[in-house]
């Protein structure tokens, strides 16, 4: 155990299911990473109403709660803001706490749309921005399989990459009488929920593309909701439930467009699917495999081995330091402790910032993490598909 350690205090604004899991990664980090040069102690949290802020403050056991997230913000004692309201929540509190100087851990999408990106970008440039850590809780990132995946990509064990298929499916669209909520609306939708993801761990990955086509689908153009008097009525739905995505190129790359194809899909009428993520990787020299509901392992088949096969790696606690320490090797990893791991290295990059990193921590420590910057990149090119999907063409992706 670090005695030595730098505690942070940090506000939460929201406190929905993703805000609990931020908190989960607070209170388990610890155990995960007890070598953490830098850690956070949640002393504030921010809902919509006074109810849930009570609610809320008994179950972290924080000094405060609020219905004001300009009282985290402003609070000087803070240091660390999490933004885990609904999306079209985010840009208000994002722009507060970057003028305020706090290291910032948002959830993604970063923004709605372009507009907001413009607005975010403009501030991040701003002169004199202080210094600190902004980050987006792409949690994929934080399974292992997927680093072990980046670096055979890295060492050219695929060889070059001709094709990919990467695939989000869900099935909370399918029961037409499912309520409406925040993510039926503008703010919402498949492309920024799932799609961010996507996009996300391809440029991660593989890189984002030259050029792509998008076509989308709603499932329902209505769904119940209550009026102001307590009457169920039909509220219209705005965003798409459906999303597929045909790629061409590589952003940046001068070869021929057509030596690198791939598709992405982001589904939430999957009937019977829970939290399914497909992977697969394909270059000329060997393929990658990767499913969510089976995430302990990594398939990689080579071209290269004596006895060509799928070979099966068993990833699980496998993780960078400080990561590893706990529980062992050998156990599975699931969704949570994803977002734990994206927790970790998000103060991980803190405490190399404020030179907080041991020797040994530095020469082991490999940052994952995405910033804002990165956050934009794939926000860029969440617009692109929405673009592309109105147009029903071709666009180029121009970041």
């Amino acid at each position: 155990m670090n005695e030595l350690r730098k505690t942070l205090n940090v506000g939460l604004i929201g406190f929905g299911m993703i805000g609990k899991v931020h908190a989960f990664g607070y209170a388990t980090a610890p155990f995960y990473a007890p070598e953490l040069p830098v850690v956070g102690k949640v002393v504030a949290v921010a809902t919509s109403r006074p109810e849930t802020a009570r609610d809320a403050q008994r179950a972290l056991n924080c000094e405060r709660a609020t219905t004001d997230y300009r009282e985290i913000v402003d609070d000087p004692a803070i240091e660390v803001v999490h933004i885990c309201t609904p999306n079209g929540e985010h840009l208000p509190a994002l722009l507060a706490a970057l003028a305020a100087g706090k290291h910032v851990y948002c959830e993604k999408p970063l923004v709605v749309d372009g507009d907001e990106a413009r607005k975010l970008e403009a501030a991040l440039n701003a002169p004199n921005l202080p210094n600190r850590v902004r980050r987006v809780a792409f949690h994929l990132r934080g399974f292992v399989a997927i680093r072990r995946a980046k670096e055979l990509i890295a060492q050219g064990k695929l060889g070059k990459i001709r094709q990919y298929r990467i695939g989000y499916y869900h099935s909370s669209s399918i029961d037409p009488n499912a309520p409406f909520r925040w993510k039926h609306d503008v703010s919402g939708g498949v492309i920024l929920d799932l799609g961010s993801h996507l996009l996300d761990l391809l440029d991660f990955l593989v890189g984002l593309p030259n050029a792509l086509v998008a076509q989308t689908t709603q499932a329902y153009a209505t769904r119940p909701a209550r009026d102001e008097s307590g009457a169920v009525v039909d509220k219209p739905t705005r965003v798409e439930d459906y999303v597929s995505i045909l790629t061409r190129g590589s952003l940046g790359a001068h070869d021929d467009p057509c030596a690198l194809v791939g598709s992405l899909e982001a589904t939430k009428l999957s009937t019977g699917a829970e939290d399914e993520l497909q992977l697969e990787i394909n270059g000329d020299r060997g393929a990658l495999r990767f499913a969510l509901m089976n995430s302990h392992y990594l398939d990689f088949y080579s071209l290269d081995d004596p006895t060509p096969g799928w070979k099966r790696i068993p990833c699980g606690a496998r993780y960078d330091a400080p990561e590893s320490q706990f529980p062992s090797a050998k156990s599975t990893t699931g969704w949570a402790r994803a977002h734990v791991a994206s927790l970790v290295s998000f103060y991980m990059a803190i405490a190399r910032q404020l030179g907080a990193l041991t020797r040994d921590l530095e020469l082991d420590y490999k940052d994952y993490g995405a910033d804002f910057h990165q956050a934009l990149r794939v926000q860029r090119a969440l617009e692109i598909v929405k673009e592309s999907a109105q147009e029903r063409r071709w666009r180029q992706v121009e970041l």
